[in-house]
């Protein structure tokens, strides 16, 4: 690991940015928004620039670069295009011991920014060291396709229950349980539907009338490649605490289980099943007794998964000591 990845409070501290172009203007939205006490130095600024600064949202020295604009700064980035200033404005942060980041030359950075997916106060940073600042970006996109936008407010309402929910139960496993099915479960569609008020009402419920039950998913592995598992499928195996898969799963999936989760080998191969379905069920009956949320991971043909489907819907016929989800 080549840098210790941080989140730092910038609020009331002061931030020196050197540039007035474009690429300054996007560093100094990002400041802007994490309540930095900004201070832009640069001749002139883009419209962007101008924009921010009839704004009030920074102070602006409108004049050349000089090392003593530095002092009491906490944070120093470099956005200008010329190398040699570049280079002076790294080493008068250093001798000052103040980080520093030069723009896209990551030899001259004492710390760097990553890709950001802002779902405040949510935030998730992805970084490859400088090495390849494309690839991060890549990274990011994907990630923002796969966090909903409500994350941001379900957290900021959940924030507000933390302290109700820790006097209430006082163990720390009930407590993650509480909150994995609440991020996972009716608050959490609440939540993304902007539902707020019954979405509290849902956290209300299940903290002063707890449902114990556990939950059975289904969920198809297809032919073996991650990459076509549905977001939904992905979702559910990384909230799951019990994962009872067959052989035709690849281990590419099951690389995709949360890592605390019981990962249990059922055998099933198609015409050799060496556990049956009885003890499949049973299996599945134990852990569901326990309020847990099992997932069925079931490899192979269609014909096999309809015919495992029908065997649960009896399952769940005979009795109602646990939910029935098929994702």
């Amino acid at each position: 690991m080549d840098y210790l990845p941080l989140f730092v409070d910038v609020r009331t501290r002061k931030v020196v940015l050197i540039g007035g172009g474009i690429v300054a203007a996007r560093k100094a939205e990002l400041l802007i928004k994490a309540q930095a006490q900004l201070v832009v130095i640069s001749p002139s600024l883009c419209p962007q620039l101008q924009a921010q600064c009839q704004q009030n949202h920074f102070i602006w020295f409108a004049e050349e670069y000089r090392s003593s604009l530095l002092d009491d700064a906490f944070l120093v980035i470099a956005a200008t295009d010329d190398t040699k200033l570049n280079e002076t404005i790294f080493y008068d942060a250093n001798e000052r011991k103040i980080f520093v980041n030069v723009v896209d030359d990551q030899p001259l950075c004492s710390f760097i920014v990553p890709s950001i997916i802002d779902r405040s106060p949510v935030i998730v940073a992805v970084s490859s060291g400088g090495t390849a600042p494309v690839l991060a970006r890549l990274l990011r996109e994907k990630l923002e396709t796969m966090l909903p936008a409500s994350l941001g407010k379900m957290a900021e309402i959940a924030g507000r229950w933390r302290g109700k929910v820790k006097e209430t139960l006082v163990n720390m496993r009930e407590r993650k349980r509480f909150w994995e099915k609440s991020f996972s479960g009716r608050f959490a569609s609440l939540v993304e539907k902007g539902q707020l008020s019954e979405a509290e009402l849902q956290l209300e419920r299940q903290l002063y009338e707890p449902d114990n039950h556990g939950e059975l998913i289904l969920v198809g592995a297809g032919p073996g490649d991650a990459g076509l598992l549905t977001l939904k499928g992905l979702r559910v195996l990384q909230s799951a605490e019990v994962v009872l898969y067959d052989h035709l799963v690849s281990e590419e999936i099951l690389e995709l289980v949360r890592r605390d989760a019981d990962k249990i080998c059922v055998g099933k191969r198609a015409g050799n099943h060496s556990v049956s379905q009885e003890e499949t069920n049973a299996l599945i009956v134990k852990f569901a007794q326990q309020g847990k949320k099992v997932v069925r991971l079931k490899g192979g043909t269609r014909l096999f998964l309809v015919a495992e489907v029908k065997s649960y819907k009896l399952l769940f016929r005979q009795g109602s000591h646990f939910k029935w989800y098929q994702g």
